[in-house]
């Protein structure tokens, strides 16, 4: 996997601010379980990788993104696609508003992940220029990792990513030390909470260990 980060001028920080723990999704196939205090998720369809899914858990190049982006889980109802060639190519989802849902899996790790404390993605969120005035331009996503060892089980640990407009590379980051002594994990996903229409591309995602 790739190991390090494109040659571009030092993005700003915006802080992942970590949710309660009990957010979850009904996966492909799967089968949400509800109850009083939570949820728990039985998963759906395995995501295998075709490439080594070791430390340092870096996602940079085409062939690292593609595997988040061509999946049995991974789906709409908006646009996904990967663009570019080599380490310029990224993630591209298409919001549109009243369309929501898209889920975007990450690959299962044949060996757990360890002492996971959160995550960095670097973002381009660009808001539909004919929106009108009054309109929320933030995009929100939740980043849910599904764990071994969930403090409150069986409730997986979520983060609750608030984004903003950001026409150049943007790094938002999920603090280590978030989740006490780390999440052991076998994978994690995306999926959106609130956007208006617009294009939001992810260029590079890592774990933080």
């Amino acid at each position: 996997m790739g190991r390090h980060a494109r040659h571009r001028p030092r993005p700003k920080s915006s802080r992942i601010r970590l949710a309660g723990f009990g957010l979850a999704l009904l996966l492909t196939t799967g089968c949400e379980l509800g109850g009083r205090g939570g949820f728990a998720v039985m998963p759906g369809p395995s995501v295998p990788s075709p490439l080594p899914a070791n430390a340092p858990y870096v996602w940079d190049t085409r062939e690292e993104l593609d595997i988040w982006v061509h999946n049995p889980v991974t789906r709409g109802p908006v646009p996904i696609s990967l663009v570019g060639d080599g380490r310029e190519a990224v993630i591209r989802i298409e919001p549109k508003r009243g369309l929501d849902g898209w889920v975007l899996r990450g690959p299962d790790f044949a060996t757990p992940a360890r002492s996971v404390s959160g995550l960095r993605l670097w973002y381009r969120w660009r808001p539909d220029p004919t929106l009108g005035p009054g309109v929320v331009l933030t995009f929100r996503i939740n980043v849910s990792f599904q764990a071994f060892n969930p403090p409150r089980p069986p409730e997986q640990p979520a983060a609750d990513a608030l984004l903003q407009p950001a026409a150049e590379w943007t790094e938002a980051s999920a603090w280590p030390g978030s989740f006490g002594n780390g999440l052991d994990i076998e994978y994690l996903y995306f999926h959106q909470s609130i956007s208006s229409a617009g294009i939001f591309e992810i260029d590079r995602i890592e774990l933080v260990q």
